[in-house]
């Protein structure tokens, strides 16, 4: 069999529920894709500065590449990625956690607090043996379910 390159068509809709971010280099928005009956976080690449475009972009491919390979049940899941390199634009879907932070869960749970350390060490330990770092550790970027799991 002959390789040959297939190209799919990106019609897919999704419905924006929310934004629920902005940084320097994107925004976050929850969306709703509703042939599968589901939520997903979508981040956008599309820095502040014009300037930043280009020179940024290989990073956030390079995310998406890490994160693609990472399977852990305390890690956020990335589902897909869309690339525009000639416009230097690209999103990733991520599973959407349904819950708060650590911090806010910590405060209405104080019981679980040693459950929940376990998890954050269990995730983090499974990003170090990748040799993975994640530059932007706080609070609200570790979430817990409504069932109690870290993501």
């Amino acid at each position: 069999m002959n390789e040959r390159t297939l190209v799919f068509s990106q019609g897919r809709e999704y419905v924006l529920k929310k934004e629920l971010g902005q940084g320097a280099c994107g925004k976050t928005v929850l969306l709703y894709d509703g042939v599968i009956g589901e939520y997903f976080v979508c981040k956008k690449y599309s820095p502040l500065y014009e300037e930043w475009r280009e020179s940024l972009f290989k990073g956030f491919v390079g995310e998406i590449k890490l994160l693609h390979g990472v399977h852990h049940v305390n890690v956020v899941r990335v589902f897909n990625y869309v690339l525009h390199p000639d416009k230097y634009i690209g999103y990733i879907f991520l599973e959407y956690v349904e819950g708060v932070d650590v911090e806010e869960y910590v405060r209405s749970n104080p019981e679980g607090v040693n459950e929940i350390f376990a998890q954050v060490v269990d995730g983090f330990a499974h990003l170090e043996a990748r040799q993975i770092l994640h530059r932007d550790i706080r609070p609200s970027n570790i979430m817990v379910t409504n069932d109690g799991v870290v993501k």
